[in-house]
């Protein structure tokens, strides 16, 4: 069921949300103290998952709500809550550089065998840069603009990119047709996870990965920093992950989960997970 809510990007119509990984309503259930305004995050009381509860209709983030519209929003919204360490950050951001680390392709070399790659909120497609030609690029972009130029992109190297939300969208392709799914910096954003994550894994051959980032919200520097951590983003952020509730949900679309050494370190802000189809 929709309803109309305000936002900062004006008034929009919104969907209830029951618990994404076991489907429990949770109106009964307090709101979280890092909710905002109407963006309310609850906890599951059957599973623990923690998700906020209204997500804005897939219609707005074509453009209205776009990704290169509410991250200007979000960098407002920042500024305001943290002034210091936001000006910190950005006249730091050489940092970055001094141990850069390794990119999506490589990520994907090292992970995957040659063939057909898909990459869900694949923005511009610049992620995929230096991709090598023994893999075929393909994306779903629901941001109109981002995914006309990530289009252009794609197909110099015989892949293309839809248009549509990724639940919508992933449909479009064949049982087995890809040996790697990137979903970095997505399944956050996604209104339901699990069923883009069960449609990955049908998409997905035999022995392809999915390869994940999501924040951390089991991470130190969460519980320090509370509702100035950078992992909230409201609405943007609708799922909040823990290295235990994202490996129960990929087991239960059918992957094994590995995070390596490094994939859920308490103080890292962000998870990093591979999920394989066996």
């Amino acid at each position: 069921m929709s309803e109309i809510t305000t936002s900062d990007f004006g008034e929009i119509s919104v969907e209830d949300r029951d618990c994404p990984h076991c489907g429990t309503n949770n109106d009964d259930v307090d709101p979280s103290s890092y909710s905002d305004g109407n963006w309310q995050i609850r906890d599951c009381r059957t599973c623990g998952f923690v998700y906020i509860d209204k997500a804005p209709l897939y219609s707005y983030l074509s453009e209205e709500m776009a990704w290169e519209v509410t991250t200007k929003a979000e960098e407002a919204r920042r500024k305001k809550i943290r002034p210091l360490s936001y000006k910190v950050s950005k006249l730091s951001r050489w940092r970055l550089h001094m141990f850069p680390r390794k990119g999506v392709p490589h990520l994907i070399a090292a992970n995957a065998e040659p063939g057909n790659i898909l990459d869900i909120g694949c923005g511009d497609g610049l992620q995929l840069n230096g991709l090598a030609e023994s893999f075929v690029p393909h994306g779903i972009e629901i941001s109109k603009g981002l995914a006309a130029t990530a289009d252009g992109l794609f197909k110099k190297q015989g892949g293309f990119v839809i248009n549509a939300p990724a639940v919508v969208g992933i449909k479009h392709f064949a049982d087995n047709f890809f040996s790697a799914v990137n979903l970095r910096s997505y399944l956050e954003h996604e209104m339901h996870p699990f069923e883009v994550l069960t449609e990955t894994h049908r998409a997905l051959c035999p022995g392809g990965v999915a390869l994940i980032k999501a924040p951390n919200f089991g991470s130190l520097n969460r519980m320090v920093m509370g509702k100035r951590w950078c992992g909230f983003r409201y609405p943007d952020h609708l799922n909040y992950f823990t290295a235990r509730s994202l490996k129960k949900m990929g087991e239960k679309c059918g992957f094994l989960v590995s995070y390596g050494v490094k994939g859920r370190i308490p103080t890292n802000d962000n998870l990093h997970a591979v999920f394989r189809k066996t």
